[in-house]
């Protein structure tokens, strides 16, 4: 049984993890948007301050860095993880550091295309 269930539970969690992720932020632009269409119908005149404070809270650029800061912190985790298991069992060692490095690069990625972002949007 054990054999079975853990490896389901790794591989299946990065998938949960993100369709979680994926539907708290589908359901935030969501109300962002109701919000805005309920002042429309009341009336209400939308100041270009309130669309740049609103326009903010799905700001690709933040979520670039916010994204790229969580990938480094998750692949160095797995290496200190990798390290740690890599006490008792030597030639886990190098495979585990193989798999840390694809969050690590994936966090490089993302805070290059937040340093680029940055850049672009400040012209």
């Amino acid at each position: 049984m054990e054999a079975v269930l853990v490896p389901l539970v790794v591989f299946s969690a990065p998938a949960v993890i993100v369709w979680i992720v994926s539907y708290f932020n589908a359901r935030k632009r969501l109300t962002i948007h109701e919000t805005l269409r309920h002042a429309i119908d009341k009336g209400q005149a939308l100041s270009p301050d309130l669309m740049d404070r609103m326009s903010m809270v799905t700001d690709p650029v933040r979520a670039d860095l916010r994204r790229g800061v969580l990938f480094l912190a998750f692949g160095a985790a797995f290496g200190v993880l990798s390290a740690l298991i890599g006490y008792e069992e030597a030639e886990a060692l190098t495979p585990m550091l193989g798999v840390a490095t694809f969050p690590i690069f994936l966090g490089i990625a993302y805070i290059g295309l937040w340093a680029f972002g940055r850049g672009k949007s400040e012209t």
